[in-house]
């Protein structure tokens, strides 16, 4: 409802409205960028899964959407999806880009902004899972486990300090909480053997994350990472991650999940029925028998303290 109400007030006052990814590095720095372009704008953030699913975002004129699926009537949209239509009047669209911030600063005409040159390295550096700097990081951990409201905090700081935002107390705060996450999700990933796919469970929300966990196990070698988390009874996200240039296509398992993204990062969140939630883990196995090609299929259910393998 929160949300709504800023972008009915945005349209009320007249000002630029824009839609970005809130699950990223990619979807914050690409909000950031249209607020250093229009600083009276109002930004809104969601999920991928929640743009084809909203009705009130379908029925908003957007000035300008990032990083997402079109949700009907767009002015400018900046993306590299190439599992999202084109739909926008005008579009910045490059599926062999990579990241949308990118595509955002051409939309934009930030090009010759220093700060937007910044915050566009940071955004790539995350969405190709290459981070090599202390600043991209501290951004990708602060973004990843932020609320709402703590990432609109981000976003408003990034468009007017750019990176010098992360000495921000607040956002240090955050920066804090990522690193306790991240170095629990490294005890986890010490609790998994590598091989070439390597199929995950998680029947609980373990505070970690699952994209972060992904891209840890291709570092240690695995050629394709799939992981199913469980979000409450009847609710399923799906994590993919594979090497950009391997036999393995992330888009294929997730589309049939109603997602989409990247051959080498995607997801999806789907529901299972309401009187047969298991029906939500067969989903997700079923899918990656057929992918693969297996009748068999190792699956490590991951616990608090421990991981046991379940052969489906």
């Amino acid at each position: 409802m929160r949300r709504f109400l800023s972008a009915l007030w945005a349209k009320l006052s007249n000002r630029p409205l824009a839609l970005c990814d809130s699950g990223d590095v990619d979807g914050i720095t690409s909000a950031a960028l249209f607020l250093r372009k229009y600083p009276n704008g109002v930004v809104i953030l969601a999920a991928p899964s929640e743009v084809n699913r909203s009705w009130w975002i379908k029925r908003f004129f957007w000035t300008f959407v990032a990083d997402l699926p079109c949700p009907g009537k767009v002015l400018i949209r900046a993306d590299h999806h190439r599992t999202n239509k084109p739909c926008a009047k005008v579009e910045f669209y490059d599926p062999e880009a990579p990241c949308s911030a990118l595509m955002a600063m051409k939309a934009l005409d930030l090009e010759n902004d220093p700060v937007a040159n910044s915050l566009v390295k940071v955004a790539i550096e995350t969405d190709t899972a290459s981070i090599s700097s202390e600043e991209a990081e501290k951004l990708d951990l602060a973004v990843r486990f932020a609320s709402y409201p703590e990432k609109i905090f981000i976003v408003r700081n990034l468009a007017v300090n750019g990176l010098q935002a992360l000495g921000n107390n607040r956002i240090g705060k955050l920066i804090e909480r990522g690193y306790r996450a991240k170095r629990l999700m490294l005890e986890i990933a010490n609790k998994i053997p590598i091989k070439d796919v390597i199929n995950i469970y998680s029947p609980i929300d373990l505070g970690i994350s699952y994209r972060q966990l992904t891209i840890e196990l291709q570092h240690r070698g695995a050629k394709m990472v799939n992981i199913l988390l469980r979000l409450n009874r009847r609710t399923f996200r799906y994590y993919c991650g594979a090497d950009k240039d391997g036999p393995y296509d992330c888009t294929q398992v997730a589309t049939k999940l109603g997602g989409g993204g990247h051959k080498y990062a995607s997801g999806a969140q789907y529901k299972s029925p309401f009187f047969n939630p298991s029906r939500g883990i067969e989903a997700f196995v079923n899918t990656l028998k057929a992918y693969l090609n297996v009748d068999r299929l190792e699956v490590l259910e991951l616990a608090r303290d421990s991981v046991r393998t379940i052969t489906y």
